[in-house]
């Protein structure tokens, strides 16, 4: 007879976020970085949640500049500044940031990856916002461009122009949002890994590659 072989319990690993966090936006870049250089990669599975940083935000689009400056009260050289930093940060990650791009409410948005989710693609529709987003795309909040790019990963585009005509997975979102501060969390990103594991804000690629280690053993220990 042959020896049994053992099979390793799969890595699940949970991230929070909301499409206008840039520091989202390169968290998951670096956090699929680390992934990919995994001896485990074929055994993880990353999970995006939704969380909502600002459910008060407008429906219109507003220039992110104008944004910061009313919210903290800084000068729009300031306010330049400070994304300056995070789009060198993005740069570093060979990720498009412009520093003038468009920001609104993003429950729309949100309700979508939870539609993407039933179809297999949650992360991967949650990116595509984001690199519209930030690429600086004023149309990115467009029901037109939400419907082309869940289309293009297969959703169906009845059922995306369904989701936005009514109030669907509204309270997944806010299941979601529940979860994480459940979990100790307070913004995001939010990463945890194998239910054990949290992760508060962004870190680089080679600490999110040291995690991964560290919750795989726990996890199959």
């Amino acid at each position: 007879m042959e020896p049994a072989t053992e099979t390793a319990t799969r890595l699940t690993i949970d991230v929070w976020a909301d499409v206008l966090c840039p520091w989202c936006y390169v968290g998951e870049q670096r956090l699929g970085t680390a992934v990919e250089r995994s001896a485990h990669a074929g055994d993880i599975e990353l999970k995006i949640h939704t969380f909502q940083l600002d459910p008060a935000a407008g429906t219109t689009v507003t220039p992110t500049l104008s944004f910061l400056t009313k919210k903290y009260g800084v000068s729009e050289a300031q306010g330049r500044a400070m994304e300056q930093g995070l789009a060198e940060q993005a740069a570093g990650e060979g990720l498009k940031y412009e520093v003038h791009r468009p920001m609104r409410n993003t429950l729309d948005m949100l309700r979508l990856v939870h539609l993407g989710a039933e179809y297999g693609v949650a992360w991967e529709y949650l990116r595509a916002m984001q690199a519209e987003v930030f690429a600086g795309n004023f149309d990115a909040f467009e029901h037109g461009t939400l419907i082309r790019l869940g289309e293009q990963l297969g959703i169906p585009g009845g059922e995306i122009r369904d989701v936005l005509a009514s109030d669907r997975y509204a309270d997944a979102v806010r299941a979601d949002h529940a979860e994480a501060e459940r979990l100790g969390a307070r913004g995001v990103p939010f990463t945890v890994l194998g239910g054990r594991l949290g992760i508060p804000g962004a870190v680089s690629v080679d600490q999110y590659v040291a995690a991964i280690d560290q919750a795989w053993e726990q996890v199959n220990g």
